[in-house]
């Protein structure tokens, strides 16, 4: 059986010339496309590069494979249409979840679903606008798999990841996710203690439960990866090398470093600035490191303070990139901002969408569920995210922040 390897060196310089030159094929009509593709793909070479078994590349965790249609469609996305369309979208299909952790950015959202015909008809007018990467999540999503399975089926082919915990997998229910063409899974793993990491989901057995269920779904041909939240205190003392050991130790592909957000349950939580720029710091040079030719340990590092910092893409929430919907059908510039554009069960997607680029023009250095929390926690009551009356009189005061560079070079916002 064929293993996924990390390309280095000579041959990924190769891989990388190889790849150009098919961009130059497919865009030489449009030269501007075609000088924009590789500005942007440039910014990626800094990342590991992955050849999975089926042949395909991973440039980067949040890009499509290559040579797929759905990488092409990404590139095209940004490149070629105008105005720029997103890539991707964070999906949450319900709430139904029996962990407790205490950083949720779920816990004080509406626990009502939209009706599932609703909601894959909403899932097919996101897909047929271009959107290609999905992450598709819950609460916990194989507690609903009536849901994911309808879900799944709409855009099997596509880049699709799913966020589980593992609670509730079945061999039966880890074949079909295979069977859905899913790319890959990524289960929480916020310790290398396992009674830490169980303390902190509030539900005994979940370390182990979330390793077994990542080793069957590698059996079945998935990709696989940690979810890894950890404090800026944990990170200073070492704690992203100890998860980066843990996920080497079960073969891991990816670890997805996310950092405290003060939203949803942590909504108004106050962080100490000086350990948090420390921790973010620390955080970037990690993923430097864990990318390089040099490192030792296969699976690769994305700290989400590296991918949106200034010299990679910035933050590119509202649908500059990405965009969240909500289980109840709240469409929210991210996850980890609890402010709510329209309710898919009130306006067309199309509706919640143009109201969203609105408030969020151009891509930015600074991220947003960090520059406007205070604003949100101000206004936040006991039920979010904030309905679209309150959001459209608090983000009329917003100002853009820096443009983030690579975007600004390339001239797509303008």
């Amino acid at each position: 059986m064929k293993r996924n390897e990390n390309i280095t060196g000579l041959r990924k310089l190769l891989f990388y010339v190889r790849m150009s030159l098919t961009c130059a094929w497919r865009y030489w009509r449009r030269p501007a496309a075609l000088m924009n593709a590789s500005q942007l793909t440039r910014i990626f070479y800094r990342h590991k590069l992955k050849r999975l078994a089926s042949g395909e590349y991973k440039l980067d965790f949040y890009l499509p494979r290559y040579p797929s249609e759905a990488f092409f469609t990404a590139l095209e996305d940004k490149v070629v249409c105008r105005p720029p369309r997103p890539v991707s979208v964070v999906l949450s299909i319900s709430k139904a979840c029996a962990y407790k952790c205490p950083h949720c950015y779920q816990r004080k959202d509406d626990p009502s679903e939209l009706p599932l015909p609703f909601l894959v008809e909403s899932v097919r007018k996101m897909r047929d606008f271009g959107i290609i990467a999905w992450a598709v999540e819950g609460g916990e999503p194989l507690l609903r798999f009536e849901r994911l399975e309808a879900v799944l089926a709409e855009i099997a082919g596509l880049e699709v990841w799913v966020n589980s915990t593992g609670h509730g997998a079945t061999p039966e229910k880890i074949r079909r996710l295979a069977e859905l063409k899913v790319t890959g899974v990524m289960s929480s793993i916020h310790s290398i203690d396992e009674c830490k990491h169980d303390e902190f989901t509030g539900v005994a057995g979940s370390w182990r439960r979330a390793l077994d269920f990542l080793r069957d779904c590698r059996a079945a041909g998935m990709l696989v990866g940690f979810n890894t939240v950890l404090t800026d205190r944990e990170v200073v003392e070492g704690g992203i090398d100890r998860i980066m050991d843990l996920a080497a130790e079960h073969d891991c592909d990816y670890v997805q470093l996310i950092h405290p957000k003060a939203c949803g349950a942590w909504m108004g939580k106050r962080f100490d600035a000086a350990l948090h720029a420390d921790a973010v710091r620390i955080a970037c040079e990690a993923q430097r490191k864990y990318n390089s030719s040099k490192a030792r340990i296969p699976s690769v590092l994305t700290a989400q303070v590296y991918e949106e910092s200034p010299e990679m893409l910035g933050c590119c929430c509202g649908g500059i990139d990405r965009f969240y919907v909500g289980a109840n059908g709240d469409v929210q510039p991210c996850e980890f901002v609890n402010i709510s554009f329209g309710n898919l069960a009130d306006v067309p997607f199309e509706t919640a969408y143009e109201r969203m680029r609105r408030a969020f023009p151009v891509p930015c250095q600074e991220w947003t569920c960090e520059r406007h929390a205070d604003e949100i926690a101000a206004n936040a009551g006991d039920r979010l995210p904030l309905p679209w009356p309150e959001t459209e009189r608090l983000v009329a005061g917003w100002k853009c922040g820096s443009p983030t560079k690579v975007y600004d070079k390339m001239g797509i916002y303008r």
